[in-house]
């Protein structure tokens, strides 16, 4: 008998959002001050990702988790902060350009993205949105170049800031420009040998590699009692283990091949 495959075809290929997708908006965790036109809203971040992209990584799986994202910026593990290497950004990010599609309206028009907007015109950010000539320009997702959300305001912004890295430590001390707490880090790295040594250097608790926005159920119960771990559960090793004094997940498909 021939053995199932835990990795399928459809895990890698044909990637594109078919599905219809369901427009998340920002939390309101202050009613008394939305009611007080002298005072702005807050809203809570929804658990914000960080998305680091390497030459050798799978660009296509990538890039399907970031453009849902750009079209949806506001929703649960949404990446929030792209690292990516100077060698592939452009070729990147024209890609990423081409799938760009006009925002729902109820995000184009929420307070928060229009105010994040006005701020970046303010500022004379560069930006990268869609194809003009079929993306409205006050309706487009937004990647963010050289710029961090503490510029923006605080709370979520809707949009996704940028950043170009050489190197792996390079790519450390860009991020410690950005002040978002991020709920996960999803690195897209052949070399899982390099991946690892960056969870050693970014401060947070869950890392995805060569994957984005798994189920975390499998190792919960042992990272949350302290205790090491490894499993296989659905096509995806988990793993909680300490380093550099603190307890960490990470998470990637059995089917990847460890590189030095």
């Amino acid at each position: 008998m021939v053995p199932t495959p835990v990795i399928t075809c459809g895990m890698v290929h044909k990637l594109e959002c078919a599905q219809e997708r369901k427009v998340t908006l920002p939390t309101l965790i202050n009613e008394e001050a939305a009611g007080d036109k002298a005072v702005e809203p807050k809203y809570a971040c929804n658990s914000p990702s960080l998305m680091m992209i390497f030459e050798g990584g799978d660009l296509n799986c990538a890039m399907h988790h970031l453009v849902c994202s750009l079209q949806n910026p506001f929703e649960m593990n949404s990446v929030a902060t792209l690292l990516i290497q100077e060698s592939v950004r452009e070729s990147f990010v024209n890609c990423v350009r081409e799938q760009i599609q006009p925002l729902d309206a109820q995000l184009a028009n929420h307070p928060r993205f229009v105010r994040t907007q006005a701020k970046l015109e303010e500022l004379k950010a560069e930006t990268i949105g869609g194809d003009p000539k079929t993306v409205p320009t006050n309706a487009t997702p937004l990647l963010v170049c050289d710029l961090t959300h503490s510029f923006l305001g605080n709370g979520p912004t809707g949009v996704i800031t940028m950043h170009t890295f050489r190197t792996p430590k390079e790519a450390t001390q860009v991020n410690k420009k950005e002040t978002l707490k991020y709920s996960s880090v999803s690195i897209w790295n052949e070399k899982l040998a390099s991946a690892y040594e960056i969870c050693e250097l970014f401060d947070c608790s869950v890392f995805m590699l060569n994957c984005f926005n798994v189920d975390l159920n499998p190792i919960l119960p042992a990272f949350e009692a302290n205790q090491n771990d490894v499993k296989i559960f659905k096509g995806y090793h988990y793993e909680t283990l300490m380093t550099n004094h603190k307890r960490k997940i990470i998470v990637f498909p059995v089917g990847t091949i460890f590189a030095n």
